[in-house]
């Protein structure tokens, strides 16, 4: 496994940094777009950037907040400020265009999966209804209902879990999204009991390890299928 900055380039000739981490070897292979929680690109989402990089994916995570404040922070009251501030309309055309350049590099296999952390989870499922992503996972993704009229144009498979006593997405929200999908053959989503939020991050408050195991047991098989 090996990692490095790199540079995006937008649309608009806009550039901005982020973290690429690979598998050994030179063979192609599948893509994971990482769009991490509020708190940036720190010292734990480059681990676990390297974690699915260590299982077999090219894993590219962007400096999402780039364009509000760019860089990691472990100040809450600043990560939720920048949050509050962060354009989502343009985020969206920004993850469109991060897709299509983790699709172009030269060791993906042109398919490519979107992970999201809490912040992250929105934009693993707008990936999926509109930007082609051939899969989807999120770990106590937030605002994820705000795009269920969307869940009809997902073929893809999706793996979405949920803490049962996460109190930024309720468990009536988590229901209504385990609605939306129930007739969706390749979705799960998955409330577990006995956990709120962070559950899978390791240097957060409300970290699990059995539960961050298992959910991401599953969101690796729903990766696996772009082998």
């Amino acid at each position: 496994m090996s990692s490095r900055n790199i540079v995006y380039k937008t649309r608009g000739n806009e550039t901005f940094t982020g973290y690429l981490s690979e598998p050994e070897g030179n063979k192609k292979a599948p893509g994971i777009l990482l769009i991490t929680a509020i708190f940036g690109i720190d010292e734990e989402m480059k681990e676990l950037a390297d974690a699915w990089a260590a299982d077999g994916f090219v894993v590219s995570v962007p400096d999402i907040f780039w364009r509000v404040m760019p860089g990691p922070t472990d100040d809450t009251e600043k990560a939720f400020a920048r949050y509050n501030d962060f354009d989502v309309a343009q985020g969206f055309m920004d993850v469109e265009d991060l897709i299509w350049d983790l699709r172009s590099y030269q060791r993906c296999n042109g398919n490519i999966g979107v992970l999201g952390f809490c912040f992250g989870g929105r934009y693993a499922q707008v990936s999926a209804a509109r930007f082609g992503a051939n899969a989807v996972g999120a770990y106590h993704g937030t605002l994820i209902e705000k795009h269920l009229d969307e869940v009809s144009r997902v073929s893809c498979p999706v793996s979405f879990h949920f803490g049962a006593d996460d109190p930024f997405v309720p468990v009536e929200v988590v229901e209504k999204i385990q609605t939306a999908y129930a007739s969706h053959d390749l979705a799960e989503v998955v409330m577990h009991a006995g956990v709120g939020h962070n559950f899978s991050m390791p240097y957060k408050q409300g970290f699990h390890a059995g539960i961050a195991a298992k959910s991401r047991k599953s969101v690796l098989k729903a990766f696996n299928t772009l082998k």
